[in-house]
């Protein structure tokens, strides 16, 4: 099998059970399944494969080493009424994550804004669909996450800094939103000024990940896997009712965002396809799954 090979269709639904049977292989509670199945759905079908289904053999194979504990359980430290840390016992990233996003859209409902971060645990794959929950809530949306050891220098020299990644979402209208995000990237180094805007972006969110949570710096993680350096994530939700600006919000997104701001995107909120088109590279993936999870994969449409 090659890239030119053209991709084949697959059932959603029978995709998601096959997914969810895996993932409960490996000892996973039911409830934490369907929320990694859902932040890895919603990537594969907003045309991010490479951090939708692609990530299950990663996440099985991380199961398999030891370096993610598929039984966690996301338990609550401090619990201020607009903010709150999460221990993610070493679990599954996205699990984590998407309890924190939920948990600080629950809290904007009262609070106005809130911010929920996770410490101890693990990659949460796309940094968007977490702010893409949030806008679905009619909220503006914000995460970030620290993962892996340190693989960027900073000015003594020295790799103190990892990639990033950072995502916000904003609401658009009932059936569509607006994302945008970043990762810190080799080239934001190339002035040796702090004040460069890659840096800054790296920093925050240095300070809203491991900072909050007292995680240590990607300088002081050891292991070249992300898996075994673990990580830690922040999620942010302001709720549009708290700031009363609703009338006139729909118009004011899709008219200002495209012509002021092209880095934004549209994303749907679509439910997904019927069918999903799994391209070579994915299939070679999920088909690695199969053979650690002993779960053959369903077979595509004809």
């Amino acid at each position: 099998m090659t890239s030119v090979d053209p991709p084949l269709f697959y059932a959603t639904d029978e995709i998601k059970s096959w997914v969810l049977r895996v993932l409960q292989r490996f000892g996973m509670f039911a409830v934490d399944a369907e929320l990694l199945v859902g932040r890895l759905l919603e990537a594969e079908v907003r045309g991010r494969p490479r951090q939708g289904l692609r990530l299950l053999q990663e996440i099985v194979t991380a199961f398999d080493m030891g370096d993610i504990d598929p039984r966690a359980r996301t338990l609550k430290g401090v619990d201020l009424p607009a903010f709150a840390v999460l221990d993610g016992s070493t679990g599954v990233g996205q699990v984590g994550a998407s309890r924190a996003m939920l948990l600080a859209i629950e809290k904007s409902h009262t609070a106005g804004i809130a911010m929920v971060v996770v410490r101890n645990s693990q990659p949460c794959g796309d940094v968007r669909v977490f702010a893409e929950l949030a806008a679905q809530a009619d909220c503006i949306g914000f995460c970030s996450t620290n993962s892996g050891k340190g693989s960027l220098p900073g000015d003594d020299g020295g790799h103190w800094m990892s990639t990033h990644p950072q995502a916000w979402a904003l609401p658009g209208s009932v059936t569509h939103g607006w994302v945008s995000a970043r990762e810190l990237s080799a080239d934001d180094f190339a002035s040796t000024q702090l004040g460069s805007g890659g840096l800054w972006h790296g920093i925050v969110s240095l300070a809203l990940t491991a900072g909050l949570t007292g995680a240590r710096l990607p300088a002081a993680k050891k292991k070249a896997s992300p898996y075994g350096s673990g990580a830690e994530h922040c999620c942010l939700a302001l709720h549009l009712d708290a700031v009363k600006i609703r009338d006139g919000w729909e118009t004011w997104t899709s008219e200002t965002l495209p012509r002021a701001a092209p880095a934004w995107q549209p994303v749907a909120w679509s439910t997904p396809p019927e069918a999903l088109a799994l391209s070579p590279e994915t299939l070679v993936d999920l088909q690695d799954a199969a053979r650690q999870a002993r779960i053959p994969l369903p077979e595509p449409r004809r």
